[in-house]
């Protein structure tokens, strides 16, 4: 709990009553708390490329073999979208980062921000439980909790 002594004259002045009691600016619950709002760079050519070798494995194995290789064929795109699961999930949110509104991004009240906690919990975790833990996280975020959270 925080203390603060103040005298008589400071009892009308309430901004700065208010600003003694709540200003803190290293507390993310704080309304005065500086985030420092990051955009990450997007490599949109790895993401089509990523998305286009599936689509590629589909058109040759259906225009060139028969429909055993067929079955082949999507087995490995299965397979493909296991393994690539992890980083598309990280890459959808670093989308989010990076076009969402600043209006939006800036009203986390948890540090790190929600979603530096989905991209953490997905690599601490996985796929499907960093998710959870993510969509978790975002259904605390409103006024009354915050400060430091991390996965």
């Amino acid at each position: 709990m925080k203390s603060v002594e103040f005298s008589e004259e400071q009892l009308n002045d309430l901004d700065s009553l208010g600003q003694m009691l709540f200003g803190d600016e290293n507390d993310p619950t704080s309304v005065n708390y500086k985030r420092k709002l990051v955009r990450p760079k997007i490599n949109w050519l790895i993401i089509i490329l990523y998305l286009l070798i599936p689509v590629a494995v589909s058109v040759i194995c259906f225009f060139v073999f028969d429909s055993v290789a067929v079955w082949i064929c999507v087995l490995f795109n299965v397979l493909y979208l296991i393994f690539t699961a992890k980083r598309a999930a990280i890459c959808a949110v670093k989308v989010y980062q990076r076009y969402a509104p600043e209006s939006v991004r800036m009203k986390c009240r948890f540090e790190p921000s929600c979603s530096e906690y989905m991209i953490l919990s997905i690599e601490k975790y996985g796929v499907v439980k960093g998710i959870i833990k993510g969509i978790n996280r975002l259904s605390r975020c409103k006024v009354g909790n915050g400060g430091f959270d991390y996965p």
